[in-house]
């Protein structure tokens, strides 16, 4: 009973392989990505809680809208990652993946098993880096990018998307915990092994920013040299703030007049 139990809670201890996911990306500066993988992994942990035995009172909500969002998340995941393998400038690279994220929806709303799901955002992301690293080719008269991406980055991680697809639509018949389980490590792993090192639009100063309550709050901090003051980057003012980071908006201390 304990083995059968276990069995049909590995697909969601399997899909907790995503807060990996979450960590690199962050790591690295790709903050927008780390909150879709997280995003991802949090419906698909609901999705497959609320598969198990007497675990449904988890299920904050319905089990076609959690399905959905599972497949959207993963969909997405996908997209993004993509988008962020082409190194795309802005504000091209905003556009298509607001663009991915529009059509997707749509798409899977339409046909959430299909497989166009996932080889629509595929297809037309690999399309558009391939036109792009074609023209940067042309225009360097060389490999671009470097031999290495292709070798250590574009070759495994198409690898391991390819396998986790092959799971995913040809291989679950055959034992659906397991396989599942598999599909969710192979697509971590890819994620993982696309996304560059380096966040190249989230670098200050030679470091990648940090996500912290300043950064989500579009609030940045930077201290004066000789006014010490703090600064933010939607008002001009500029007055000390009596706290940083507790809830609410910043207030300022106002001093009675002298009589």
């Amino acid at each position: 009973m304990g083995a059968f139990i276990a069995k049909l809670l590995l697909p969601t201890i399997s899909s907790l392989v995503l807060l990996l996911v979450v960590s690199v990306a962050t790591k690295r500066g790709f903050h927008m990505e780390a909150m879709v993988y997280f995003f991802t992994m949090f419906f698909t942990v609901i999705y497959h809680v609320c598969d198990g035995p007497g675990l449904s009172v988890v299920c904050f909500m319905k089990y076609d809208i959690l399905e959905y969002f599972c497949i959207f998340g993963t969909a997405i995941s996908i997209w993004v990652t993509l988008i962020a393998l082409g190194d795309f400038d802005e504000p091209k690279r905003s556009t298509l993946t607001m663009f991915g994220v529009l059509t997707t929806a749509v798409r899977i709303y339409q046909d959430r098993w299909g497989y166009g799901v996932y080889s629509g955002p595929i297809g037309t992301a690999v399309l558009m880096i391939t036109l792009k690293w074609l023209q940067k080719m042309k225009e360097k008269k060389g490999l671009y990018p470097e031999k290495s991406v292709y070798t250590k980055q574009v070759g495994p991680g198409c690898c391991f998307g390819a396998l986790a697809l092959m799971l995913r639509f040809y291989f679950e018949e055959w034992d659906y915990a397991y396989v599942h389980s598999f599909y969710h490590l192979s697509m971590a792993v890819s994620f993982i092994m696309l996304l560059p090192k380096k966040n190249r639009h989230g670098v200050t100063g030679g470091k990648a920013a940090k996500l912290n309550c300043y950064t989500l709050c579009c609030c940045v901090p930077s201290l004066a040299v000789k006014e010490k003051t703090w600064t933010t980057q939607a008002c001009h003012f500029q007055r000390p703030l009596l706290r940083a980071c507790n809830p609410g908006l910043p207030f300022h201390q106002h001093h009675a007049p002298a009589n």
